[in-house]
């Protein structure tokens, strides 16, 4: 089954958990809070780290909370959480349409144009038409497993993202699915056939998720 068939076969999944996505009882903020985290991180620290940090104010127990995680970073990634804080509660707007012109022209720390397209897709992940192309997803339109310097190299580069990212959301097109839900059926499809990682519902990012779900989704991927 490649990348489009299984998009396909379980487009109604993705829409829900996208659908789930948005009606999450956490923030835009909150959202765009867990961007920063998760850059560079494994999942399961950037989850631990951003929900043990959701009630906290200050800096140094930020800190103290994504570093006990094991959050990469925690330091510098505490301080790009303030000062979104400070920045939205100054009346910074957060991602909104038009994406595309928003991703290059409001900068945020700690979020490069990966991350920051991530956020968008969070915030927004019916209605975003841009996506987060981290390096799971260069690896299956790429051909090959990236290095840093490949990664870090396309991340400078906002042309040959968006290039990326238009094959993507053409595939998104003929299978019928928003850009981030069919992102999301791609990541998990291709974790799951070369990384052996089951589907994820990402169902921290809202209440009563159904982690069990998974296994069902695991099992079709042949």
């Amino acid at each position: 089954m490649d990348r489009l068939e299984y998009a396909a076969a379980h487009r109604q999944q993705y829409l829900d958990w996208c659908g789930a996505v948005e009606r999450s009882p956490y923030s835009a903020l909150d959202k765009l809070e867990f961007a920063i985290i998760s850059a560079h991180c494994p999942m399961a620290a950037a989850i631990s780290g951003w929900e043990n940090s959701r009630s906290l104010i200050e800096i140094d127990d930020i800190a103290n909370a994504l570093d006990a995680a094991g959050v990469i970073a925690p330091r510098h990634k505490a301080a790009y959480i303030w000062a979104a804080r400070t920045a939205v509660a100054d009346g910074r707007p957060l991602p909104h349409p038009d994406y595309r012109e928003y991703r290059e022209t409001v900068k945020w720390n700690g979020l490069g144009y990966c991350k920051l397209s991530f956020a968008a897709c969070l915030i927004d992940p019916l209605g975003s038409d841009i996506i987060c192309l981290d390096t799971h997803m260069l690896q299956v339109y790429w051909g090959w497993r990236p290095t840093v310097r490949e990664v870090n190299t396309l991340y400078r580069n906002i042309s040959d993202y968006s290039y990326i990212e238009s094959l993507v959301v053409l595939e998104a097109a003929e299978v019928g699915l928003p850009p981030f839900a069919y992102q999301w059926a791609v990541w998990d499809w291709k974790r799951a056939k070369v990384d052996l990682i089951p589907p994820n519902p990402h169902d921290f990012l809202w209440k009563g998720g159904r982690r069990e779900q998974q296994l069902a989704l695991f099992s079709s991927l042949s």
